[in-house]
């Protein structure tokens, strides 16, 4: 009890790595360990950024901004969205392509507006909200499609399904429900 050096040998192991987490912010559970070596990379990618929540909705408003025709909005975001049409077979072959094609170039005001709708809280729109979508293109989570357009830049999502899954998972969002091939 008296020995300090002795001591301090011994709580120095269990210092460092309660350190290293905290500051590393890995774990070293076992469960966590096995989990993430069921997961692919994309997945482990995504569980390894530290983004805060509403950019978390910024980056899923981006993707299904890339991956949704903007002519199918109003049909997934808004409640009463009119009579749905019956689709021909040939339109439901041309939907599941679509996510095929890659993701496609949007502008900030649709982003905005997919971010508001599938947003459950309201929040006001400020140059620190604004600001995350340059840190996602700084991510290289977003990128910048079209300099010439200063005034109105286009963006496009460079993530994929499985790390914008595992997204929406974190922050308890149901991706496939807004989804245009899952219709």
């Amino acid at each position: 009890m008296d020995d300090v050096n002795k001591l301090w040998r011994h709580v120095t192991p269990y210092l460092k790595s309660s350190l290293a987490q905290l500051y590393l912010r890995s774990s070293s559970c076992a469960e966590e360990a096995a989990k993430s070596e069921q997961l692919s990379t994309s997945a482990q990618y995504a569980l390894s950024f530290e983004l805060p929540y509403y950019t978390k909705f910024f980056l899923i408003a981006a993707y299904l901004a890339s991956y949704n025709p903007a002519k199918a909005d109003r049909r997934l975001y808004m409640k009463n969205h009119g009579k749905k049409k019956k689709i021909k077979k040939q339109q439901q072959q041309k939907k599941q392509s679509e996510h095929l094609l890659g993701p496609k170039p949007f502008a900030v005001d649709r982003l905005l507006a997919i971010f508001y709708a599938i947003l459950k809280e309201d929040v006001n729109l400020t140059a620190i909200l604004l600001s995350q979508m340059s840190s996602l293109v700084k991510l290289q989570l977003l990128t910048v499609v079209g300099d010439d357009r200063i005034d109105l830049p286009k963006y496009k999502c460079a993530v994929d399904f499985e790390f914008i899954n595992t997204i929406a998972r974190n922050v308890k969002f149901n991706i496939r429900n807004y989804l245009y091939e899952y219709m």
